[in-house]
């Protein structure tokens, strides 16, 4: 890219905007966030860190291949990537969910077009798209919790003094027999599992209601948004 290119990409997206950052790819591949703006003398400067108003005008631009405005789509593209990239990890590990695993790995293939018009669209035309790419098991809940740190929590198994919960769950999938635990914290707490299709859950119940989240366990530690209730 050359400079006028750069600071027509920069300009508009301030202008239509008001948005100063930017994603950038370099001709290598490798991609870097810049606060981005234009100098009184014309030229694309970047800001430096924790400053709004001082920065240094930008150089190398042929070196970019790539400029584009980050914005809410475009982060919540990126924590979905990552999201989905970090399930394929736990779940390949553990073994379990063997069917959301293959259809995360689907997911995983989408080019960030898709993964943001699945940010955008209604749930008739979400469930349109999965079906039309193969994809299943992924509701349109599920998919906007990937959008966000809640996709993926940690489980809460209640300190210490609970270890032997985790214990029993670990020594059940190991040996592949049916296992189910409650106990209580902050949420009335619970864990299943069967060894049928390798599937695990995990929910959190507002306490005495029967009402709350409920998650896919994705390993020991870890576990996915499926829906509320």
């Amino acid at each position: 890219m050359n400079h006028s290119q750069v600071k027509e990409i920069v300009e508009k997206s301030i202008h239509d905007s008001s948005n100063y950052n930017f994603l950038v790819t370099y001709a290598d591949g490798t991609k870097e966030r810049k606060r981005m703006f234009i100098s009184t003398d014309g030229f694309v400067c970047e800001f430096k860190k924790r400053s709004r108003t001082r920065g240094r005008c930008i150089g190398f631009e042929e070196l970019w291949r790539k400029v584009e405005p980050i914005t809410k789509d475009t982060d919540k593209v990126t924590i979905c990537k990552r999201n989905t990239k970090n399930i394929i990890k736990y779940l390949t590990a553990s073994g379990l969910w063997p069917d959301i695993l293959e259809n995360m790995m689907k997911l995983q293939q989408l080019n960030d077009e898709d993964l943001e018009y699945l940010c955008k669209c209604e749930y008739d035309e979400h469930n349109t798209f999965m079906q039309e790419h193969g994809i299943e098991h992924i509701s349109p809940d599920m998919y906007y919790s990937l959008l966000s740190k809640r996709g993926i929590i940690t489980i809460n198994w209640g300190g210490a003094y609970n270890d032997w919960i985790k214990r029993g769950w670990l020594e059940a999938l190991n040996e592949k027999r049916k296992y189910s635990m409650r106990w209580t914290v902050s949420y009335d707490n619970s864990v299943e599992y069967n060894p049928e299709g390798e599937r695990a859950w995990y929910s959190e119940e507002y306490r005495g209601c029967g009402n709350g989240h409920y998650y896919l366990l994705l390993d020991e530690k870890h576990a996915a948004f499926r829906e509320d209730d």
